[in-house]
This record gives structure tokens, sequence and C-alpha cells, in this order.
């Protein structure tokens, strides 16, 4: 299945980073009197969140040219065209992103017997590069063996990306039996390039939900979870070694059924919704974690699906659902018309931005990150 393109529309901007001359000016020059030579300083304001990277802009007018990157920002490409001369190229699959990284699995058509499939490909769309992941190698005992592989049936994989920490990423591999019981838990780390794998209590009566999204907030990954023993929903986070750090309890009742995680202007949003009788959404209403240790939420908004899709109740699951890393506004791509429209919390507008042209059974939001690593070893 040939990747699809999800359009670009969230991009945030960053500059290109050069090993040996900076932005705008000679190898090794100062900017604007800070005492700073470019390429540092660059590298430096290429992981800088939007507003105080504004506040930056204030400094002088040497700051001010070096942060107006609209210029000479390289485009970013949505199709992944680096990556087609790689064998076996449709059986590629888009999975997430995390902080300018994307991670795409490849899928083995459930065959038992293909071990040479690739695994995983971690990429850079801004930079192009990339790397391969090999499998993790675990199995599970299958029903039906000529229609199974364990692997790819029975996992869920998480990209961990911080670059204010380090360059190096880890995939998170959670691997469950027939009843969505995890058992084990798998790390790659890029730094050593080899898969260890653990069982983990803690997890074992615990179903992920990886559908309604993950976030990346205070260094740690968020996503959601069923708590089979409480019967409820939460969200966990987790750290960069892949212990479970944190939970952080959803009460149905109080909020409504989670339907989407996300952040937005470096804090946790959440979407849920209210069901009516024949169990389709009338209203959507976002949260937002204000208070991330004291676990305090805000409710920030809430709309109608009249007033969101044109009908007073609907599905929400048949939408794909993003926000906006910087600015009050959610998308939304509706699987069958393959439409993508905005919603401005703020204004309350409606838009219709774009009718995608390939499958989008697989859309994540990305924010480019043009910052080469020596750890995506591959450049097209």
């Amino acid at each position: 299945m040939p990747i699809p393109s999800p359009p670009p529309i969230w991009q945030r901007a960053a500059p290109p980073s050069s090993p040996t001359t900076g932005v705008g000016g000679s190898e090794g020059s100062a900017v604007g009197g800070l005492g700073f030579p470019e390429d540092p300083l660059t590298e430096i304001l290429s992981r800088l969140p939007a507003k105080p990277l504004f506040r930056f802009k204030c400094v002088s007018k040497a700051c001010i040219s070096l942060t107006c990157w609209g210029r000479s920002m390289p485009p970013v490409d949505p199709n992944f065209t680096f990556l087609t001369k790689l064998p076996e190229i449709e059986k590629i699959s888009l999975m997430r992103s995390c902080n300018g990284l994307v991670l795409l699995r490849h899928t083995p058509f459930l065959d038992p017997n293909d071990t040479k499939a690739l695994g995983y490909i971690v990429c850079n769309p801004a930079t192009k590069e990339w790397v391969d992941v090999p499998n993790s190698g675990w199995t599970l005992k299958p029903l039906h063996e000529e229609y199974y592989n364990a692997e790819d049936a029975h996992t869920i994989t998480y990209l961990f990306f911080d670059p204010a920490v380090s360059l190096q990423f880890k995939l998170f591999q959670f691997c469950q039996d027939f009843s969505m019981n995890v058992l084990q838990v798998n790390t790659y780390s890029s730094e050593s390039g080899v898969w260890s794998g653990r069982a983990v209590e803690c997890w074992s009566h615990e179903a992920m939900r990886s559908r309604i999204g993950s976030a990346f907030v205070n260094g740690m990954l968020h996503w959601t979870i069923f708590c089979r023993s409480a019967q409820h929903n939460a969200l966990v986070a987790v750290d960069g070694e892949g212990e479970k750090c944190r939970i952080i309890h959803w009460p149905n009742e109080e909020r409504g059924l989670l339907v989407f995680l996300g952040q937005s202007q470096g804090l946790l949003h959440c979407m849920s919704g209210r069901m009516d009788d024949f169990n389709k959404f009338t209203e959507l209403s976002i949260w937002v974690l204000e208070d991330y240790d004291a676990e305090k939420w805000i409710l920030k908004h809430s709309v109608s699906c009249l007033h969101l899709f044109g009908e007073p109740s609907c599905c929400v699951h048949n939408y794909h659902i993003a926000i906006h890393p910087d600015h009050n506004l959610v998308f939304f791509v509706q699987r069958l018309n393959k439409k993508l429209i905005s919603y401005d919390l703020d204004s309350k507008e409606l838009s219709v931005l774009y009718t995608l042209e390939h499958n989008c059974a697989f859309i994540t939001p990305y924010v480019p990150y043009f910052v080469e690593s020596s750890v995506l070893v591959k450049k097209s």
C-alpha cells in the first residue's frame, strides 16, 4: 500500500542546520553582538517553542533576521519520495510521529515466514534522513498460522524522541495476547541498535488505546489506556526509559468519553464527547491540563456535532483528529469523503482546507525538525 500524503498544514518553521556555515552569515560569525557563533545559536533556536522564539526576535535586528526563516526554509516532502527506492515500498505504512521524526512500519502482509521483513523505519522528512530498525523478534503462538504474524498483529509501537535532551530515539513496543493484555514491553534504542524485552506486571491489566493519539509534554510521552481492574480510561505518561511513570485518571462520568489526545501550546489537550442513546456523539469538549502536577483540568471549549459536521449526532471515530501545536485550531479528516477541515476555537469558524488524494487510513500530525542527525545514517 503506498504511503499516504498528509498535507503539511501544521508545519512549524525551523532553520536548516549546517556543520560548517550558519544562516545568513559567514562561518563562525557572531550574531548581533550576542557573542554566539551562528551554528550553535541556530541549533538552539531550532529547538525553541514558538512563544520563546518570538520573544527572542525582540533582542536585536540581527536576531529578527536570523529567525525569519520563511525565505530559506527548505520544503518538506509530504510524499516521502526519498524512500520510494526502498524494496517492497508498497508494504510500508505510516504510524505516528514525535517531535519531527516519523515512524513507519514494514507490514509483512500476515506472512509468518517473512523473516527478512524490514521492521520499522524512522525518518526525518525535513532532512530526508532515515534509518531502518529490525523486527524485535517477538512471537506469539498463532491461532491460524497461515494468516498470522504476531509482531504485526499484536503489537503497538510508540516513537520517543526528545531533541532537547538527545538526538537518540527509542521505540517502545507493547506486545499483547489475543485478549489485548500486555504480555511484554520491548524497547529499541538507536544508541545501542538492539531490542531489549521484559515482562512488566504493571501493564498486564491495561489495554492500549493507540487510535486516540499521543502527545509529548513535559519531556514525557502520553497516550491513553483502559484500566481493566478499575474499568475506566486513563492517560499514561512514560519517560525515555520506557517505565510507566504516571497515571492521569480520566473520569468519563464528569468529562465524557475520550476521543483524542494531543499537545498544543505546551499543554496536554484532550477531546471528549457526550453520546446519545444510539451511541453517537452529540457534543465535543476540549479539556486542557492546566496544572500538570495537581492534575487540574479546565474546560476550554465545547461545540455541537451539528455545528461541526452538519448533523445532530455522528460517529466521531470515523474522523481523524489533530490539534495545531501553537494555535487554537482543531483539524478533522472524514475517512469516507477525505475532506480535511479546520475548526477555530476562538472564532468558531469552519474551513474546508483540502481533499486528500490517497487512502487516509494512516494520518499523523507532524511538525518539521530541520536539524541533521548522525543517528539517521541514510540520506536520499
